[in-house]
């Protein structure tokens, strides 16, 4: 015969634990395993903080100004802009590449460019040796911070304490033939080795082995064959080297691989239930469960300006979340995606494109692990 004193006795003790332990307990958890432990019972879920998950989709970084100014993330799916305390102190500074957690920013003083790193979680902030000269544009390659002007190329390499070593330098060559690199893009690593997209979508590639060789135009890909204003180059999810193409003064959009059997680029026709985020330096492919935003291309314009909620961000074991810094509960439920402008591929009608606002100094960050 069950002792149901003894099960009723062991159920009340776990379902009464002092709410500081449940605190402590929840916080060593995974974002991700919040839900479940809430859904244990009423005094569990009292002591699981709203959240706002930074991992669903890609979200788009923008600041209200080029500057000393706090850093905000917008997400296509909450259709929220959340605004983090930690302030940006970079007069006159661009974003130039975002890798997960890290954030490159330069300042051109007019004689030398200075290149801020960032970590987006802790704030810490390294500026490397000035480049003495200006004009590039920056990479951030991992542990490997690339500086490129045209087919010219510098690097710097990341020291294990988190600082920077002097930056090294490709030979320059007067009579190496240039290539009118797209400025909307940044170069993007496919199999190791450094691409460069031409506007004309011919490719320049660096072996970074061969610091002194700098970029190698190649003879093929010839073009992309289609009449085009904004290129942007990426690597998708399955490892294939890719491009959006925009069209001329209206939102036609294009996207192609390269097949490297033949080096040409070819034309997608379905993004196979996956997201595109394009339109920034940085352009990345996921995939989605979610409908509505399967087989489409999201640009940073939106129909309508968001509400800020002030946050922080937190990593757990790896997952980052938003959370809020008041007292409101957090909306878990999406936006249906009416807010952001996006568009699928073939003769579909796009929506209406030049009404929508235009979020300026903004770049595309995936906080996916």
């Amino acid at each position: 015969m069950e002792d149901t004193t003894s099960t009723a006795t062991q159920e009340q003790s776990w379902s009464s634990l002092p709410a500081d332990l449940l605190k402590t307990i929840v916080n060593l958890l995974p974002w991700s395993s919040h839900p479940s432990f809430a859904a244990t019972c009423k005094h569990w879920r009292s002591a699981v903080s709203p959240f706002y998950p930074a991992w669903i989709t890609p979200i788009l970084l923008n600041a209200t100004d080029v500057g000393s100014t706090n850093i905000r993330y917008y997400s296509p799916y909450y259709h929220k802009n959340f605004e983090v305390d930690k302030t940006l102190e970079t007069p006159n500074a661009n974003f130039s590449c975002a890798n997960r957690h890290r954030l490159t920013l330069c300042q051109d003083d007019g004689t030398e460019l200075i290149v801020v790193h960032t970590n987006l979680v802790t704030g810490k902030t390294y500026s490397l040796c000035p480049l003495e000269r200006t004009g590039f544009d920056v990479y951030d390659g991992a542990q490997r911070m690339f500086g490129i002007n045209r087919l010219e190329i510098y690097r710097a390499i990341e020291s294990d304490g988190g600082g920077w070593y002097d930056w090294q330098f490709s030979e320059y060559n007067h009579d190496r033939p240039r290539l009118n690199v797209s400025p909307m893009t940044n170069p993007v690593f496919h199999r190791g080795l450094l691409y460069l997209l031409d506007v004309d979508g011919r490719l320049a590639v660096y072996d970074d082995s061969r610091l002194d060789e700098g970029f190698k135009i190649l003879d093929v890909p010839k073009g992309f064959g289609f009449e085009c204003d904004g290129y942007y180059l990426f690597e998708s999810d399955e490892g294939e080297l890719m491009a959006v193409l925009m069209g001329y003064r209206g939102p036609l959009v294009h996207v192609v691989k390269l097949n490297e059997q033949n080096m040409e680029w070819e034309e997608v026709k379905s993004l196979e239930g996956r997201a595109l985020f394009t339109g920034t330096l940085t352009t990345t492919m996921v995939k989605t469960g979610m409908k509505w935003m399967q087989n489409k291309i999201f640009v940073p314009r939106l129909y309508d300006w968001p509400e800020t909620i002030r946050v922080d961000l937190v990593d757990r074991e790896g997952e980052l979340a938003f959370v809020p810094l008041s007292a409101g509960a957090a909306q878990h439920g999406g936006a249906e995606g009416r807010n952001i402008w996006a568009c699928g591929l073939g003769p579909e009608e796009a929506p209406e494109f030049w009404e929508t606002i235009k979020v300026d100094y903004s770049i595309w960050v995936n906080f996916r692990n």
